[in-house]
């Protein structure tokens, strides 16, 4: 039987219900997985009457009784008298959105739900509400008590993952460490192994400054902690090539060669893996206790309200939460580890 998939509702200011409503009803998604939305039943009822879909409310979180056909709304009971500001972050936005996360943990935890796929969400608006952390991986880590984490990109043509993700850029370089690269490569070889099936995965790391520093006169962060990083992991019969130059690396295309590759702040790998394919791309938290994924946008405050939101990524998201979620058990019953 196909997992169920525990559906966040985002900021609801924003194209989060849109996304997710939309995808809910895709034939290839409902092939591969039993999705369900958590959210209030008002901004629930307001989509389904503009977009013309039928919805079955869920008594609670005991009853799971998800139906065919129609919309499954796991309903968020204590949101009813609330404002929809379309194109705004506010406090109740972040409040619907960071509950929605909470409860949606919840339920993987205690095996209600197989997996979550989270519509995006305002940090400030988060912030707001009081959910105090950088973006939806870094809470929803802490809240599965998961110690380490990684956020990866996927879609057809590419696997990317990130070093650092949502902090300064001038602040990179100075948490950039032997130990933190180590940490987040090995996260990354047993996110392949676990989650995508790859026995021995090939990975390509980019260097930090331009040109890959160019042996230590345009920065030497590639001299003292990646190439060291990559000579140790050599040893350990590991398959890592690199640093290389990003520009050059993605302008030949040379992603193709490698099962996934590793980039050392968030603008070098998200500009490339949007302009390679923006609509299917997927987030996807690698590392944590239990299975989440996202689409690759945000808000997009600018079209909120306005029923001209692409759906794909979500819908990518979702398949791709179940299958990897299918993945993980099949390797559980094949007592595999991970190093």
């Amino acid at each position: 039987m196909n997992p169920k998939i525990a559906i966040t509702v985002g900021d609801i200011n924003g194209i989060g219900p849109e996304v997710a409503l939309k995808s809910m009803t895709k034939k290839n998604v409902l092939h591969t997985a039993r999705p369900f939305l958590i959210a209030p039943p008002k901004i629930v009822e307001l989509y389904s009457k503009r977009l013309n879909l039928k919805f079955h409310i869920m008594l609670n979180e005991d009853d799971f009784s998800l139906e065919d056909g129609v919309i499954n709304v796991l309903p968020m009971k204590d949101f009813k008298n609330f404002e929809i500001n379309f194109g705004q972050p506010t406090k109740t936005s972040g409040k619907i959105a960071g509950e929605s996360i909470n409860l949606a943990v919840e339920l993987c935890l205690a095996q209600r739900a197989h997996a979550i796929c989270t519509a995006p969400v305002s940090k400030k608006a988060l912030n707001l509400a009081g959910f105090n952390f950088p973006g939806q991986t870094e809470m929803i880590a802490k809240l599965s008590n998961s110690k380490k984490y990684l956020m990866m990109f996927v879609n057809s043509k590419i696997k990317l993952a990130l070093v650092t993700i949502h902090i300064p850029l001038a602040k990179v370089s100075k948490i950039l460490t032997r130990e933190l690269l180590t940490d987040k490569i090995e996260i990354l070889i047993d996110s392949l192994r676990l989650d995508f099936g790859i026995n021995s995965p090939n990975i390509a790391i980019l260097g930090l400054n331009p040109h890959s520093g160019e042996d230590g006169l345009i920065g030497d962060e590639e001299e003292k902690i990646i190439k060291p990083v990559i000579k140790l992991l050599h040893k350990k019969g590991f398959h890592i090539d690199g640093p290389f130059p990003a520009d050059g690396f993605f302008g030949e295309r040379k992603y193709k060669n490698y099962d996934a590759t590793l980039s050392l702040y968030h603008d070098q790998g998200l500009i490339p893996i949007k302009l390679i394919d923006f609509y299917r791309t997927v987030n996807f938290s690698a590392g944590l206790n239990i299975v989440r994924t996202s689409p690759d946008h945000g808000t997009a405050y600018d079209i909120a309200g306005k029923l001209i939101a692409n759906e794909k990524s979500m819908e990518s998201a979702i398949i791709l939460s179940a299958k990897i979620f299918k993945n993980r058990i099949k390797r559980k019953n094949e007592n595999y580890s991970i190093s």
